[in-house]
């Protein structure tokens, strides 16, 4: 399994407190199935102003540690980027990191409970760019939880979105859990990813929640979740199936 949304850097941002934590963190993800996990750290949130260079340097010396101490796990390059107006000038400059380093695909940190009013363009100007945005865990965002109708526009516009592991096996709690499971089944995301920040609690796993969503969807559909991580990992397009529809008066959530 490939992770593509992590916070495993130790002492970067509010994840590993410490090189030991990093490692339980790897050492967990590793014997849950993961072989591959994209270092997420927040950058541009107002708190943390995480550089590539920084994230590079950062993962070479984290995959040294796991190297020494036997745990087969790759890391790659990336970041999670809070929405804001410099992002794409950002990126072309080489200051905030891509997804594996590729600049193919951004992890796009939205707020929870208001947009900006450039997020639209935003949007359209990184696809123009060829860089695609990927949302993350718009499950937990209010904003797309009672607008869902955005997130199906940026799809279909060509962005995709990521659904947290513990959002779907109830660990972030029964309203979460809800508004994830529905937006698997009307298709609002496309990638699964661990967001995981510590050793103890919330952390790098997966399997549970694939077991999930083979119970959510077909065969078929849930192996797309898989296939899109692996295309994220190799810079090649994400399969996106169209959203479903919204009724008439109110999305389908509550």
């Amino acid at each position: 399994m490939i992770d593509i949304h992590s916070h495993i850097l130790p002492g970067l941002d509010d994840g590993a407190r410490s090189v030991e934590e990093a490692v339980a963190m790897a050492r967990n993800a590793w014997l849950d199935g993961i072989t591959d996990m994209i270092v997420t750290p927040h950058t541009h949130d107002g708190i943390y102003h995480n550089s590539l260079a920084q994230i590079r340097e950062a993962v070479e010396q984290l995959q040294q540690v796991l190297s020494s101490r036997g745990i087969p796990l790759t890391l790659h390059v990336g970041a999670e980027i809070h929405i804001h107006l410099e992002l794409v000038e950002n990126l072309q400059t080489a200051l905030l990191a891509t997804l594996c380093d590729q600049y193919k695909y951004v992890l796009l940190e939205l707020p929870s409970y208001q947009l900006p009013r450039f997020t639209d363009k935003l949007i359209e100007e990184l696809l123009k760019k060829g860089v695609t945005p990927i949302i993350a865990h718009p499950e937990r965002l209010e904003v797309l939880c009672n607008q869902p109708q955005l997130l199906a526009r940026w799809i279909a516009k060509g962005a995709v979105a990521q659904v947290t592991a513990d959002s779907l096996t109830g660990k972030m709690g029964k309203s979460t859990k809800r508004v994830s499971e529905a937006m698997v089944k009307n298709r609002l995301v496309h990638l699964l990813a661990s967001d995981a920040h510590h050793a103890t609690h919330r952390r790098a796993e997966l399997s549970a929640a694939f077991s999930v969503l083979t119970e959510l969807l077909s065969k078929e559909e849930a192996a797309l979740f898989h296939e899109n991580a692996k295309a994220v990992l190799r810079g090649l397009p994400c399969r996106v199936k169209e959203p479903a529809q919204a009724p008439a008066r109110k999305w389908w959530f509550w």
